[in-house]
């Protein structure tokens, strides 16, 4: 269940995706993820599979208080900001949500979109 969470939506990445790859993230929230993050532990993480992760409902609040939108497409794949596809990473009971792309040829986008708090 989810017990907490805060929308964030800010782009904490804009650049060449050489230079995103070692940078560590560090979110400045109310809510704590116990350090930084790193491409690596995100980048193969599609938001998708976190329907394998959490309940159906969990989930569900997630894309609701998200905000997020499926493309409607062959594989329902959900859009965050920039209309960019979301990944996540799982800290203990925090799951962060990342908006990550490229937006322009040769420049990527990566937006903190929330962290939510599970008992799981």
């Amino acid at each position: 269940m989810i017990t907490k969470h805060v929308r964030v939506k800010s782009l904490i990445f804009d650049g060449t995706e050489s230079e995103i790859l070692e940078r560590p993230i560090n979110p400045d929230t109310e809510i704590s993820i116990g350090g930084a993050i790193r491409f690596a532990d995100f980048a193969n993480n599609n938001f998708e599979d976190l329907r394998m992760i959490l309940s159906g409902d969990d989930f569900e609040s997630i894309v609701k208080t998200g905000k997020f939108a499926s493309d409607g497409g062959f594989l329902n794949l959900y859009r965050g900001s920039d209309n960019l596809r979301l990944y996540f990473c799982k800290r203990g009971n925090a799951i962060v949500v990342f908006a990550y792309g490229e937006y322009q040829p040769t420049r990527y986008k990566l937006y903190l979109e929330g962290i939510w708090l599970s008992n799981h």
